[in-house]
């Protein structure tokens, strides 16, 4: 009779604690879901406004010799930047070619805006290959030449000296072997060359593309703080 009574308490006790532990878990379901339904997520994509997919691969600094370091574009950003942080750094992402002619020409407005803005904004050049055009051909000791306007035979689809293009050696400019397209490809760009502006966060602030009649110099002005920049 006492066994019968004992498991009988047992069975109580144990449903009590069940019941409790179903309401916790109730309670702690219901809070997250109101985290989730009340917190402005951030699209994904490379318009105005959304976080672009991420850019990985190696690296080249101008002076770098023939060293490249690993690249992780999400690792620069700083997720948790508000507006009116001025001391955070903004980004230019820019798709371009060492084959492609037009980029060629883009040389020296890169190395000014790039000086003008250093210490604000990071550039960065995405090299990249049209993989369906059999004159993309670059190398990295190509990607380098251009970077730092070095005598290499073979940019410009293999017409030109790398030292020919516009400008002087990129010394503010990070460029990104993309030869394989893949982020370009991400991106949804088709061709070069091709701006994004993010902010310290990495959301695209401008987008080439989608602001026809205005160039990178004149967005740069326009979307990015010069607050604390000094001259």
């Amino acid at each position: 009779m006492k066994m019968t009574e004992f498991a009988r308490h047992s069975r109580a006790a144990s449903d009590t604690r069940v019941g409790s532990l179903l309401m916790v878990m109730g309670v702690f379901l219901i809070a997250v879901m109101i985290v989730f339904s009340t917190t402005d997520a951030i699209p994904m994509g490379v318009d105005e406004g959304e976080m672009p997919p991420n850019i990985e691969g190696k690296a080249h600094r101008n002076g770098a010799g023939t060293s490249w370091e690993n690249f992780d574009l999400y690792e620069l950003t700083s997720t948790n930047w508000t507006e009116g942080d001025y001391n955070a750094t903004w980004f230019v992402i820019e798709f371009m070619s060492t084959d492609c002619p037009v980029c060629m020409g883009f040389g020296d407005e890169m190395e000014e805006l790039s000086d003008v803005w250093s210490g604000r904004v990071s550039f960065i050049a995405v090299a990249v290959d049209f993989q369906y055009n059999d004159e993309f051909t670059s190398t990295p000791e190509e990607i380098i030449a251009f970077q730092e306007k070095t005598d290499f035979m073979g940019c410009d689809h293999g017409h030109s000296n790398c030292n020919e293009r516009d400008g002087g050696p990129h010394t503010n400019v990070l460029y990104v072997d993309d030869r394989d397209a893949s982020s370009m490809e991400d991106w949804g760009v088709s061709g070069t060359p091709t701006s994004f502006i993010l902010s310290p966060n990495g959301v695209v602030i401008w987008n080439q593309k989608n602001n026809a009649g205005e160039d990178l110099g004149e967005a740069l002005f326009r979307v990015v703080p010069a607050e604390g920049m000094g001259a």
